[in-house]
């Protein structure tokens, strides 16, 4: 298995991959800044479901729309974590085991995932993503270990406010991929970097 691992700024609407996946705590609101612009891209379809009562995000509820050519991948899925009262490091831990077997069975192998900064712990979100990625790479290394062609992309999108937070989470990741052979991990600045320059440019 040869894992590529990259954390970006640019949305989950706007990567080009199989599918993206989005952690959702219970009766989410559309005004969160990741579900209000996929929403939105998706012509209201998510908001329509939640106010169906569809799908609610309770704990390993999953709900997969088609991109449909309205957001660049080809898959979205919604998978509930459940109250956001009740968040755990161990909830966290088992719900993205079950993301990852679900993603698997589908056959994807090239996803993007965001994972929802949570309030009151917004100084653990660097452990939290570190976490997430763990426990994907995990779940496939499980499955794919003896499959040396095997190609796993995983693109987390992360907010602009907490790209620099990334450095110690990825010489974490660096350290816990040591055995395999043949891995990537980037950290894509592309709208911080956007950012920066306008901002040198009005000075």
């Amino acid at each position: 298995m040869r894992p590529d691992i990259r954390f970006t700024d640019r949305p989950l609407e706007d990567l080009w991959c199989q599918a993206v996946t989005v952690l959702v705590f219970q009766s989410p609101s559309m005004k969160m800044d990741v579900l209000s612009s996929l929403n939105e891209k998706m012509t209201g379809t998510m908001a329509n479901i939640l106010e169906d009562g569809r799908w609610t995000g309770d704990r390993g509820e999953d709900f997969l729309f088609a991109g449909e050519d309205m957001i660049k991948s080809e898959k979205l899925l919604c998978h509930g974590l459940g109250p956001r009262s009740e968040f755990s490091i161990s909830l966290l831990e088992e719900e993205v085991r079950n993301v990852g077997s679900t993603l698997d069975k589908m056959g994807v192998s090239e996803f993007g995932i965001h994972v929802p900064v949570t309030e009151g712990l917004e100084a653990e979100y660097g452990s939290h993503l570190e976490l997430t990625a763990k426990g994907l790479l995990d779940t496939y290394y499980k499955n794919h270990k003896d499959e040396p062609d095997f190609n796993l992309k995983i693109i987390f999108s992360v907010g602009i406010k907490f790209m620099d937070i990334l450095d110690p989470v990825v010489e974490r990741l660096r350290s816990y991929l040591d055995q395999i052979p043949d891995f990537s991990i980037i950290i894509d600045k592309n709208r911080t970097q956007t950012q920066e320059t306008a901002q040198e440019g009005r000075l």
